[in-house]
């Protein structure tokens, strides 16, 4: 997944389909959920980081990770402990997507302060 945003030479294509069938492929082959939580969350950090290199991007994008993002949030509110060990990177991600446009930051943070258990 990662090469599709940064690869070895070049530029990334930044084809989201195939970095999400690599999310998909990863579940059915590992059967993994709490890594395939964090592949995840990494394709959104990897989103971020690429606007961050290579400036803004448009409204598909964006409404990817933010659908993406939102998957996480679901499945930490689902399990405190996920949330636990996920909760460093959730809140990074959030601040690395300061400043980036078509409302993705004000997304992101008010996905990330709905979590109910940051509330306890």
């Amino acid at each position: 997944m990662l090469d599709e945003f940064f690869p070895a030479k070049g530029f990334g294509k930044m084809r989201l389909t195939k970095a999400k069938s690599a999310i998909t492929n990863f579940k059915k082959l590992t059967n993994d959920h709490l890594k395939t939580v964090a592949l995840m969350l990494f394709y959104v950090e990897v989103g971020t980081e690429f606007t961050n290199t290579y400036g803004d991007i448009d409204e598909r994008f964006y409404n990817s990770m933010l659908s993406m993002y939102n998957k996480v949030i679901m499945e930490c509110e689902k399990d405190e402990k996920l949330f636990h060990d996920l909760k460093n990177r959730l809140y990074d991600v959030v601040i690395k997507s300061d400043g980036i446009g078509w409302g993705y930051h004000d997304g992101l943070e008010d996905l990330y302060y709905s979590i109910s258990f940051l509330q306890e």
